[in-house]
């Protein structure tokens, strides 16, 4: 119903009802155990002098904008590094919230069972080598081939 919204923002439209101020009609509707419609009629009659039509809700109504929307959105994480040393981590954060939330780290480092250092996407878990039986990457040296 146009009427029960703001003109052209679609908001809605904050009324009074006996000195008391609700939201929108329908919030005043549900408080006075009376159907919305009622409210609203009753806030563009001049026989109901308590009820009160106030005007849109301040503040603009939210567009949707497929660049603001945070769901769907990629996981931002680093691209490979050259051997470092084992000694730089960098996060993978999710950009579907905010502030972004940590996800994991990634970077360089020594085989739990070798100790030959391998690049791990994730270092907190993965910390063995495929070689070794683990779910890290390839050691420095290793190639997937099997030669040496």
């Amino acid at each position: 119903m146009a009427a029960s919204t703001g003109a052209t923002n679609g908001q809605p439209v904050a009324v009074e009802v006996g000195g008391v101020r609700y939201p929108s009609a329908r919030s005043a509707a549900q408080a006075l155990g009376i159907g919305y419609s009622a409210v609203t009629a009753r806030c563009h009659d001049p026989r109901h002098l308590n009820y009160r039509w106030l005007g849109a809700t301040p503040g603009r109504r939210q567009v949707h904008d497929p660049s603001t929307v945070r769901m769907g959105r990629d996981v931002a994480e680093p691209s490979r590094w050259a051997f470092d040393g084992c000694v730089r981590r960098a996060p993978v954060v999710d950009t579907n919230f905010d502030p972004p939330r940590l996800v994991r780290r990634v970077g360089w480092v020594g085989c739990m069972t070798c100790g030959r250092p391998h690049w791990s996407d994730d270092v907190a878990r993965a910390r063995m080598c495929v070689e070794c039986g683990g779910a890290g990457g390839w050691p420095v040296g290793a190639r997937p081939d099997g030669d040496h």
